[in-house]
């Protein structure tokens, strides 16, 4: 029987002793996409347990082109995991969510103010190909706080979101890395997943040491000269701190 998304992450990061989740980014003038990607992957495959594409990649590319990617980090060990921020009406979502299955992809993140019903049936939907959900719940840009951070009934949405995503069993959260004294809040409930190290201002080891248990890291590994040299350091940084 295959293993669920979040035990399969979990071995994926023991067995590569890390917790990178590349951010598969490249810049918008890049061409031939298929191949840097693949260039980069494996370039830094020892030091990651998964690599995150969104609309950089996913839009330029046709479907055949994305399984091939998928199938090259399956090989290697590593999880692959779409970045859509899925947040539209049950319908559309059930599309969505069919077409990343038969592209490749072990996991999607969704936002959950599509509503409780409405996560839990992505959830559902995704589960049954055996694929996981990871919830958006605080992103890493500056402005996060102007969605994420405002209140409701007295609390902050983004604890409203973590109720949702634990209702609807998702495999984990999604939730900024600068943002420590949030993270130490989600610290233990889902796995959480933390974009914004280096480039938006995020640090590797403060995020571990606030609750992060994976960290998503783009632009400081792919547009690095040496991104395996890059990636490793970040890497020892991390094994450091769990020591």
């Amino acid at each position: 029987m295959t293993r669920p998304f979040r035990k399969r992450i979990a071995r994926a990061a023991d067995a590569k002793k890390s917790p990178i989740v590349l951010a598969l980014d490249p810049p918008a003038n890049r061409r031939n996409l298929s191949e840097f990607a693949a260039k980069t992957i494996r370039v830094v495959e020892q030091h990651i347990c998964a690599v995150k594409m969104n609309f950089h990649i996913i839009l330029p590319l046709s479907a055949s082109e994305i399984s091939q990617i998928n199938k090259l980090l399956h090989s290697y060990g590593l999880q692959s995991i779409a970045d859509i921020k899925l947040n539209d009406i049950e319908n559309t979502n059930e599309v969505a969510v069919e077409h990343l299955t038969r592209m490749g992809f072990d996991a999607l993140i969704a936002n959950p103010f599509i509503g409780k019903g409405g996560l839990a049936a992505i959830a559902q939907k995704a589960h049954r190909s055996n694929v996981g959900v990871i919830a958006l719940v605080y992103m890493s840009h500056p402005g996060a706080k102007e969605g994420f951070g405002l209140e409701v009934g007295g609390r902050g949405l983004y604890r409203e979101f973590l109720d949702r995503a634990a209702h609807a069993r998702a495999d984990g959260v999604v939730v900024g890395a600068a943002q420590l004294d949030i993270l130490t809040q989600m610290a233990k409930r889902l796995p959480v997943y933390s974009p914004g190290i280096g480039a938006q201002g995020g640090d590797a080891t403060r995020a571990v040491s606030s609750g992060a248990d994976y960290l998503i890291i783009g632009r400081s590994i792919v547009e690095s000269k040496q991104p395996d040299k890059v990636a490793k350091e970040i890497q020892n940084k991390i094994l450091s701190v769990r020591k």
